[in-house]
């Protein structure tokens, strides 16, 4: 995650909410407040060490340390890139910048943020990277219902001046592969406002390239959309919540049976992403053992970056009853399927009594 991904993240959170960090496979309980951000002085390295079966890891160290023991230069990467630390303990002076800038006065008014934001995008006008609708189309060379099309389509992406949408030269500019950069603005279309900043910057994970530098070579645009959609999957989380009882909303003080969340493109069928949240292992609560109940509701939200409040998408009522399962669906805005009935299979437990559910809603 870069800088500008992460204060996008933060952009709804609460100015006096406390910061806290959770390591991989900790407890919620085993949070630790942050203690200190420190903005590095010297580029460290990234080593991305791969195993035969594909699986990568990535390792990071003071440039001047390097390789690491496990490092294997025939089937490895590795690339500078610049970091920053956030620790729950003062990081040594040593690697910071000599001249760090002071923090900022957190009672500062949210709107002088946002007037500095419409400002750089007014630069961005005045300096020819943002055009209007009438210049981008005239340099592409289509009519306006084909311009409105591939708006539609992801392919095409404007960015908000002062209530006015402007476009980024770069989309027609002929120095880059049009129907490539094409392809890469509909991948990352769910990050909304931060697809120019990904178009446009180098990135530690690109071999310290932007996007715009990969879009001739063959091996370099496959790499690319892989980490696009990796990227783009980050703005939107998808997440499984069962309660024990019949509820047709989350109910409130009530602890959940079990929770599953993972980052997923939010243009994937929905009981596609359900499922991919409860057997990927992104993030699952309690890891069990899990309890039986006879009924429980499932809940379906989306998480938007930088936004508070999920967004709810579907509820299941479910009723296991000897050697079945009876579910009645809900979706967002009140529609309802037929009941359904299923077989519940010999393991009971909430865990996978759900993922049988959902199983059988993906393929309807």
């Amino acid at each position: 995650m870069t800088v500008a991904e992460l204060l996008l993240r933060l952009r709804g959170a609460r100015p006096d909410a406390v910061v806290v960090l959770l390591a991989s496979y900790a407890d919620f309980t085993e949070a630790e407040e942050l203690g200190d951000v420190a903005v590095i002085a010297e580029p460290w390295t990234c080593e991305r060490h791969r195993t035969a079966d594909g699986i990568a890891t990535d390792v990071r160290y003071p440039a001047g340390h390097g390789p690491t023991l496990g490092w294997n230069a025939a089937t490895d990467e590795m690339w500078t890139e610049h970091v920053v630390i956030l620790s729950p303990q003062p990081v040594h002076a040593s690697v910071r910048l000599k001249e760090e800038p002071e923090l900022p006065d957190t009672r500062v008014p949210r709107d002088m943020f946002h007037e500095r934001a419409k400002q750089a995008r007014r630069e961005l006008v005045s300096d020819g990277t943002l055009l209007s609708e009438a210049e981008l189309r005239d340099r592409l060379d289509v009519s306006k219902a084909l311009f409105t099309r591939m708006c539609a389509e992801g392919a095409i992406f404007g960015v908000d001046v002062d209530g006015d949408f402007c476009y980024p030269a770069l989309l027609a500019d002929p120095r880059y592969n049009r129907e490539r950069i094409q392809e890469i603005c509909r991948i990352i279309v769910p990050a909304g406002e931060s697809r120019l900043d990904f178009l446009c910057s180098r990135r530690g994970n690109l071999g310290d390239r932007s996007p715009l530098e990969m879009l001739d070579d063959e091996a370099d645009f496959a790499q690319l959309r892989r980490v696009a959609q990796a990227w783009a999957a980050e703005f939107s989380r998808t997440t499984v919540i069962l309660y024990e009882g019949k509820y047709e909303a989350p109910p409130v003080g009530l602890e959940p049976l079990y929770t599953a969340a993972a980052e997923i493109d939010p243009r994937q069928p929905l009981w596609e992403r359900a499922s991919e949240a409860i057997h990927s292992h992104g993030y699952e609560w309690p890891l069990g053992p899990y309890p039986e109940p006879r009924t429980f509701t499932l809940f379906v939200e989306r998480h938007l970056a930088g936004s508070p409040e999920p967004i709810p998408e579907a509820f299941v009522h479910v009723l296991v009853k000897r050697a079945s399962i009876r579910v009645r669906v809900v979706y967002k805005g009140g529609a309802a399927l037929p009941s359904q009935t299923l077989s519940a299979g010999k393991t009971r437990s909430v865990a996978n009594v759900a993922k049988r559910v959902i199983a059988h809603l993906v393929k309807r």
